[in-house]
């Protein structure tokens, strides 16, 4: 036998994929959602009443988004205080509610992470109905616990991937995207500020790829502990690392010349962007090569890894480093740009903005 056929025979569950489509076909047919979708319509037109009288007023971002300080031209961008919708003083939860009125509010996955940050939020949500809100997804790829309480409970849910988007365009119809996570480690300014301190930073030919440890996603685990005893600069991270200065993460990311990617699926991680945005080169699985947005970055730009280079990764990295090497510093600068143009936090919120003036039927600065 084939060894190909052989493999594939000894998979398990053969029926699984289908048993499931089945199922999601089937649960999607509920009437409910129907009803849903209709509730959702009228308040929409409600929306779409207030902001023809009074425009656009303002944009608020949630502080889980405050880390690349949002600059948009032409429009107010405010970052909101930490667990705002988990007020309790009723004077205290009026003024808020009177403050974002007639805005956009884009909040993040993050934001509604425990039963308690979700009711605090469900509740603004259904009292604020001069507040047109967005939910900008990371998590839709395995977080189905909270993923369709966040469709539902927004006015556009704009999923950050590309995985289950009928199950949950069931729960909102104004389904946007995907807006695939961007670099939202720095701000715009601070990045074009430190381009001179990217270029001439020294870099070593060991790729950087220190990822946080999900025990669920056992295949990405066993992944990086197989590279470490490569490369120990690839292996486990905490949390920690977002407490870091700006510039002390920024010297981290410029001091290699290649950045060894390990999706917990086959998303597309924020890692990508970074990489590019701070002048190195992604090194990204190959199951990822055709799929948008990483089938629109240029071939000298970023490096694609097999399932053998996982095991034997020494020519892969060659072939990155080759890139890198290359490309020298006007490579450097054009991978910096490409991301600051096109896969920078400003960037993803502008895409929102514009679908969410599109629902309101309002104009935005362009």
């Amino acid at each position: 036998m084939n060894l190909i056929a052989q493999l594939y025979a000894g998979l398990p569950d053969h029926d699984f994929p289908a048993r499931q489509a089945r199922e999601y076909m089937a649960f999607g047919q509920n009437e409910g959602f129907f009803h849903l979708a209709v509730a959702k319509d009228m308040r929409i037109q409600t929306l779409r009443e207030h902001f023809a009288r009074t425009g656009l007023r303002k944009v608020y971002l949630s502080a889980n988004l405050a880390g690349f300080e949002c600059a948009i031209e032409g429009i107010d961008v405010e970052v909101l205080e930490k667990n705002f919708f988990q007020e309790a003083d009723p004077a205290r939860r009026l003024a808020k509610k009177v403050q974002l009125g007639g805005s956009i509010v884009i909040i993040n996955n993050n934001d509604a992470g425990s039963a308690e940050s979700r009711e605090a939020y469900a509740s603004f949500f259904m009292e604020c109905e001069a507040t047109f809100f967005v939910a900008w997804d990371w998590d839709n790829h395995h977080w189905l616990e909270l993923s369709p309480f966040l469709a539902a409970y927004s006015d556009c849910y704009a999923p950050a991937h590309h995985e289950n988007l009928y199950l949950l365009s069931r729960y909102n119809w104004r389904i946007a995207g995907p807006i695939y996570c961007s670099s939202v480690q720095w701000p715009r300014k601070f990045l074009e500020a430190h381009l001179p301190e990217m270029l001439n930073a020294e870099r070593i030919d060991a790729p950087l790829g220190m990822h946080i440890p999900y025990s669920t996603f056992s295949f990405r685990m066993q992944m990086i502990t197989t590279l470490n005893q490569y490369y120990p600069s690839i292996g486990f991270s905490s949390h920690a690392f977002h407490g870091r200065t700006p510039a002390d993460r920024m010297r981290e990311w410029c001091s290699h010349k290649t950045h060894w990617i390990a999706p917990v699926l086959n998303d597309v991680p924020i890692r990508i962007f970074d990489a590019l945005v701070t002048g190195g080169i992604p090194i990204v699985p190959e199951s990822l090569r055709f799929l948008p947005p990483v089938n629109r970055i240029p071939r000298e730009f970023i490096a694609f890894y097999s399932a053998t280079d996982i095991v034997q990764p020494q020519d892969c990295v060659a072939r990155a480093n080759g890139l890198f090497d290359a490309g020298g510093r006007e490579g450097m600068v054009a991978r910096h740009k490409l991301a600051l143009q096109h896969y920078h936090g400003d960037t993803s919120v502008r895409r929102m903005l514009g679908y969410a003036a599109e629902v309101l039927d309002i104009q935005v600065p362009q």
